[in-house]
């Protein structure tokens, strides 16, 4: 499983978290989304992997 969507994913979750902080709205676009449903994807295809090791 490659982790490149997961770690992007959290780098653009930190920084909507800063620019909040800070005062400025948080206001994911759209690369975001995508970003992220391609992270969960790849956290449920590693899950489903390690599944399958166990049986």
């Amino acid at each position: 499983m490659t982790t490149d969507y997961v770690r992007h994913a959290a780098r653009l979750t930190r920084k909507l978290y800063l620019d909040a902080s800070l005062g400025t709205p948080a206001a994911p676009d759209p690369e975001y989304y995508k970003t992220l449903a391609k992270a969960l994807e790849d956290i449920a295809d590693g899950l489903e992997q390690v599944g399958k090791r166990r049986d």
